[in-house]
């Protein structure tokens, strides 16, 4: 097939195919689209949710954190008495304080696995949840 330059004035120049042409068997259309009609409103909620859930499913950070710092000082420092608290009151204070945000920690994880995914965002913005 040979292309040749076409002037501005002249006619389109007819392109023929190639003799040696894959043959096609079949063609499939993926084209369909499904469209969602919601009010600003109902969409501002389903987002809000939908952020709340995301906020939630990284909260495990903060009492990780925690729970790690905790371990590092009780097993790096040897309590004294101070501020009128005795060494074994400090220890057991940092042991609760310890347990409290390990209790934390274990909420946040299961609050996270909760938090829904987009496809079930679009569920409720579809109205089918």
């Amino acid at each position: 097939m040979t292309m040749q330059p076409t002037q501005p004035d002249s006619p389109p120049v007819q392109r023929r195919r190639p003799s040696q042409s894959v043959p096609v068997q079949q063609i499939h259309d993926n084209i369909s689209q499904e469209v969602i009609t919601i009010t600003a409103d109902k969409l501002e909620l389903a987002l809000l949710n939908h952020m709340d859930c995301l906020v939630k499913k990284d909260a495990w950070h903060m009492p990780l954190s925690l729970v790690v710092g905790v371990i590092v000082v009780f097993c790096s420092s040897t309590f004294k008495h101070a501020f009128g608290i005795s060494p074994d009151t400090w220890a057991a204070m940092f042991i609760l304080f310890g347990l409290a945000c390990f209790l934390w920690l274990v909420r946040a994880l299961v609050n996270g696995r909760r938090a829904v995914s987009v496809k079930s965002l679009i569920e409720v913005i579809k109205n089918k949840q």
